[in-house]
């Protein structure tokens, strides 16, 4: 049997959850330009050609404790199963990264972050690929930033205005 679900990465670290459109082939783990982020990340690969994995991650997305937090998704084009799953679990997302979106493309997930990354590939990149992996990376580490800058800017605002009395 196949499994369409690998994850690797401690389960209390911030998580990126990855679906793969490619047809399973090979063992089922982590691909290797992905592993380099299980330091800072627990990375949850859905490969959703495989049957009953998308069914899996709905069921994973839907257990509070499954995953560390914020939680991350990450789509390549716009399966639209997959968005579907994604909209029954927006709460716990905090973004929705897409990869080499379509120019003009707009990916709606209420309540979520949607970021791209990449740009239009003909034929479309390898989700697996280390290119993929560093935009990917790069859009993570950038939401990372976001929220610390929103977790200390009103500190910063409230310590200046305490200074100034």
């Amino acid at each position: 049997m196949t499994t369409g679900v690998v994850w690797d990465g401690a389960a209390d670290l911030p998580t990126v959850l990855v679906f793969d459109p490619a047809p399973p082939s090979g063992p089922a783990e982590l691909p290797p330009a992905w592993r380099a982020l299980t330091d800072r990340r627990q990375v949850v690969w859905c490969r959703f050609a495989v049957d009953r994995a998308l069914a899996e991650a709905d069921r994973l997305l839907g257990d509070p404790d499954a995953f560390g937090r914020p939680i991350d998704a990450v789509v390549h084009g716009d399966p639209s199963d997959v968005l579907d799953v994604l909209r029954r679990h927006a709460g716990p997302l905090r973004a929705v990264v897409v990869v080499d979106a379509e120019p003009g493309a707009v990916w709606e997930v209420p309540g979520v972050r949607v970021v791209t990354v990449g740009r239009s590939h003909t034929p479309p990149r390898a989700i697996t690929g280390d290119a993929v992996s560093a935009d990917v990376t790069g859009a993570l580490d950038a939401l990372d930033a976001d929220d610390l800058g929103e977790a200390v800017g009103p500190e910063r605002q409230q310590e200046r205005t305490d200074t100034d009395e």
